[in-house]
């Protein structure tokens, strides 16, 4: 007989791509569409309206460089910038067992992905929209609540959305996700993503069970990920009964 939490599995991961009707095109800018100049140029000298557009520019420039953006536009054009060596936290464990102690709740599954989108980053929260919502709904089907589930993700102190971070950035953020995990008491890992399949970030992980699935908004916009999701969740409500 089918246990029943696989059923309301299956209902909670039937969820097509909500992002796109199906069929929707994306109509691209005409090549060759020129703007009219917003004011007569013919009194203007060909050097002074250089000079003009080269100080607009950097008005530009350093407005939208003190703009926190909550999206990120599509093939937009990047600035030239100059390299910088960045640098990462080098706090321990101990150090962030002391830091975060009495803010990290008691949890039964440490679910993690790699880091906020862009409108998590804007709202505040991890998982703010529809990929938390079914987030939500797969947990309640293996009969987990939020109470039971400690949610957070790899990288905290970089405000950018990064889902391929560098090996330093790794090894960087490893002892505070170390003690997130300690001060949880999680008996298991639930990890969202592809980046928890990196041998570097696989090194780094706590000595724990742990269950990788896509992430949920992969699953949204696929619904093929479906099935292998089922099976991980099945796999990870098992485990939680059997300790």
């Amino acid at each position: 007989m089918l246990d029943s939490r696989y059923i309301h599995l299956h209902e909670a991961l039937g969820l097509g791509a909500m992002w796109l009707k199906q069929g929707a095109k994306i109509i691209g800018q005409p090549e060759n569409l020129v703007h009219a100049p917003s004011t007569p140029t013919s009194s203007v000298s060909p050097k002074k309206e250089i000079k003009n557009q080269e100080n607009m520019s950097s008005a530009r420039l350093a407005l939208l460089q003190r703009v926190k953006s909550a999206t990120l536009p599509q093939n937009a054009p990047t600035a030239p910038m100059v390299a910088e060596k960045i640098s990462y936290p080098t706090d321990t464990v101990e150090h962030y067992l002391i830091q975060l102690s009495g803010s990290i709740p008691a949890a039964r599954v440490l679910a993690m992905s790699v880091c906020a989108a862009p409108a998590d980053v804007a709202a505040g929260r991890l998982f703010s929209g529809a990929d938390g919502e079914l987030l939500r709904k797969m947990l309640a089907a293996i009969h987990l609540n939020l109470k039971d589930v400690f949610i957070t993700s790899w990288l905290k102190d970089l405000p950018d959305f990064n889902p391929k971070p560098s090996p330093e950035a790794v090894l960087a953020a490893a002892p505070r996700v170390l003690a997130e995990w300690q001060l949880s008491g999680a008996q298991a890992l639930l990890l969202m993503g592809e980046f928890f399949e990196r041998d570097d970030v696989q090194a780094q992980l706590p000595d724990v069970k742990a269950f990788i699935i896509p992430h949920p908004q992969r699953i949204l916009n696929n619904p093929s990920l479906k099935r292998p999701a089922w099976e991980t969740l099945q796999q990870l409500a098992d485990y939680l009964v059997s300790r």
